[in-house]
């Protein structure tokens, strides 16, 4: 693999295939690929400083000359269709690309539970059998984690049987959804990786341009520092030899036993900005119907600073890509039981930046995540929210895609507050058919929460109260790391969680993650 500084912007690293006698296309193309209908689509790569590139497709012809030895061209393309041939010439040197489809591409990013394959989800193989869909296709960015580390080429694969178990599961059923609906291609570009945060999809220059960030950067070059020339080296060497020997060890045996946690530095994908510049680079400019994204358990220790890095991470990424405000969907964390972090705060940040940054909007996922398991093993649903999202809010369909959202309180003379919702579709219902509804508290002038019965009293109202609070002021919803759920609306959706006051949160004031333990030289 090749890497080369993508001119353009920002100097972005853009690895690059079909090496020959130094001229090479990115590798995101590749037969099978997914090119975005009705748009002006970039095709990039390189080859000798002043060489003429000839880029044909679909009756368009392109001519450009490779300056400082990079090239690039633009083609617009029509109606979704295909199957289509890309051919690039380069002098002797010809590219031929096969099975191109014109439809929607929608990047997938986040960490693990968008990364979660379909193999995994229950009921896998049923699911498998039936993935047949020529039309969808995706590609898998490859998991580079530092500038030198060998993988192996990724292409785009087209969704049978055979090549769906690795399918982002989530994607797949988004995807299927989308596609049937609207009946056109689809391609799905996944970049996530398990366990990272935000910031490791970011870049320096935004983390270090704002106060509330650049702690992150200045944590991370101290430990870098520490290490001194070689320190570092030897450590994750030593790294390295646990985890081989961790990896002998028998199921009984790692009952007793950690395993080795990598230590943090250019190699770890944990660490700042790494991803943004070894994946997420490899695939941009390519264009964009949307963005996919699942992301936040790796921050919820800093919910206050999610509430500004993750808007900054979404403009970046658009900034990058250059395609203006395109869409982005995200889901929000469903309910997970821990001590040590804190949920609630980082689905507010979710949910504040759905409102507040301009062509987004979230899935609440609440009820849809297992208290015990961090990564549920059903994702049909969340896909399928997804891919209603989607239709409502970016193919203008006339559906219900989300779920009742908090608007108004108002007091009531029994001493109870009755609260108004939007987005309830064609009413409000408990979804277990109680008669009571689960996961409201409410307070008084202390500041104090206690939960609340809460009951259904129209189309778009619930009546709250706790005989104990006489005058209540403030009400909370699901302001839990983990609980139960029934307001729904008919159509299926969940409520958005929220709450009405506005006291400080736990996380401010913080700006990096606990530390991990580090590995221990030998078992």
């Amino acid at each position: 693999m090749k890497r080369i500084l993508f001119s353009f912007f920002l100097s972005l690293i853009t690895i690059l295939s079909f090496a020959t006698d130094g001229f090479t296309v990115a590798d995101v193309f590749t037969d099978h690929m997914v090119l975005q209908r009705n748009a002006i689509i970039k095709i990039w790569g390189e080859a000798h400083n002043g060489s003429l590139v000839e880029v044909r497709f679909a009756g368009q012809l392109r001519k450009v000359k490779a300056i400082q030895g990079k090239w690039q061209v633009t083609l617009k393309t029509g109606e979704a269709g295909g199957p289509y041939k890309l051919d690039i010439i380069n002098g002797n040197n010809k590219v031929s690309f096969q099975d191109v489809l014109i439809g929607d591409v929608w990047l997938a990013g986040g960490q693990s539970n968008m990364e979660f394959a379909l193999r995994r989800v229950k009921d896998a193989q049923k699911e498998i059998s039936s993935a047949d869909y020529p039309q969808i296709r995706y590609y898998k960015v490859p998991r580079k984690f530092y500038p030198e580390h060998e993988v192996s080429k990724a292409s785009w694969r087209v969704c049978s049987p055979q090549t769906a178990p690795e399918f982002s599961a989530i994607a797949y059923y988004f995807s299927r959804n989308i596609h049937k609906e609207l009946n056109i291609p689809i391609g799905i570009i996944q970049t996530p990786v398990g366990g990272t945060t935000v910031e490791a999809w970011t870049s320096r220059t935004l983390l270090m341009s704002d106060k509330d960030f650049r702690p992150i950067v200045q944590h991370y070059d101290s430990i870098v520092n520490s290490y001194g020339s070689d320190g570092y080296e030897k450590l994750y060497n030593r790294y390295v030899s646990s985890l081989a020997e961790y990896n002998q060890l028998n199921a009984e045996q790692k009952k007793y036993i950690d395993k080795p946690v990598e230590p943090m530095g250019r190699k770890n994908f944990h660490r700042p900005i790494g991803l943004s510049e070894t994946m997420l680079n490899t695939v941009i400019p390519y264009t964009l119907k949307g963005f996919l994204f699942y992301q936040g358990e790796s921050n919820t220790a800093r919910g206050a600073q999610y509430r500004k890095l993750f808007p900054a991470m979404i403009n970046e990424w658009r900034t990058a890509w250059g395609q203006g405000d395109i869409p982005f969907l995200f889901i929000q964390l469903p309910r997970f039981e821990t001590k040590t972090r804190y949920w609630y705060e980082l689905r507010e940040a979710q949910y504040l930046t759905s409102h507040h940054v301009k062509n987004t909007a979230m899935v609440v996922a609440f009820d849809q995540g297992n208290p015990k398991d961090i990564h549920p093993i059903v994702k049909d649903t969340v896909g399928w929210r997804l891919s209603q999202l989607a239709l409502g809010k970016v193919y203008g369909k006339k559906v219900v895609c989300q779920g009742p959202e908090f608007k108004k309180m108002t007091k009531t003379a029994d001493g109870s507050l009755l609260l108004d919702f939007a987005n309830a579709g064609t009413g409000l219902v408990s979804k277990d058919n109680a008669a009571t509804l689960s996961g409201f508290a409410v307070a008084g002038k202390d500041g104090k929460f206690y939960p609340a019965e809460a009951i259904i009293v129209g189309k778009n109202q619930v009546k709250v109260k706790n005989n104990l609070v006489t005058n209540p002021v403030d009400v909370r919803y699901l302001w839990v790391n983990s609980g139960d759920m029934n307001l729904f609306n008919k159509e299926g959706f969940p409520a958005f969680p929220f709450r009405t006051d506005k006291y400080r949160l736990v996380t401010e004031g913080v700006y990096v993650n606990p530390e991990p333990k580090i590995c221990r030289s030998s078992l």
